[in-house]
């Protein structure tokens, strides 16, 4: 996987944003190099750029939630046509009812990482701190575990949301991290 380009054309599927490549080399530095073993949840997938980043790091399982059927196929695809189909679970949910279908499963995950349709406005990001309450309620952070939020730099995050607190935020020009925990 690893040099493998992702066929991905946003304008094929409504102009979605692609996370750049120094903000993708910045969320794996966060993790560490090498996630193997640690259960990995992208639930906002887009092109599942992150996800698949994260099983050739070999973080196991990985789960991709992506609600726009479109680029949930393009996702699916993608990872048939690599031959890849062991530690991966596609799902095709709203986020909240995703979180709900893991909570009853008992899975639960090291890392959440959360880059969800954002508006590049200087306010209060109410869904994130929904979202993050959401995971909070269902317990599929695994203790130890962090949720890595991708956001515009103008966003305001709260520093506490539900049993989380904000660890860290960085900045990468109009693009920000902030890692609960």
């Amino acid at each position: 996987m690893k040099g493998r380009v992702i066929p991905f054309d946003n304008r094929k599927f409504d102009n979605a944003d692609i996370t750049p490549q120094k903000v993708k080399g910045a969320i794996f530095s966060m993790t560490g190099e090498w996630l193997q073993g640690k259960g990995f949840l992208d639930l906002y997938s887009g092109s599942g750029q992150i996800g698949i980043e994260a099983l050739s790091r070999g973080a196991n399982p990985v789960v991709f939630n992506e609600t726009d059927l479109g680029r949930f196929l393009f996702i699916k695809s993608f990872l048939e046509n690599l031959g890849i189909a062991s530690g991966v679970e596609l799902l095709n949910l709203p986020a909240a009812k995703a979180l709900e279908a893991l909570h009853n499963r008992g899975c639960s995950f090291d890392y959440i990482f959360l880059d969800p349709p954002y508006l590049k406005i200087k306010e209060n990001a109410e869904q994130y701190h929904e979202i993050i309450g959401n995971i909070g309620a269902c317990g599929v952070l695994a203790g130890g575990g962090e949720i890595i939020v991708q956001h515009f730099s103008g966003n305001i995050i709260n520093e506490k949301v539900g049993p989380y607190q904000i660890k860290s935020i960085k900045k990468y020009g109009k693009t920000s991290l902030s890692v609960y925990g």
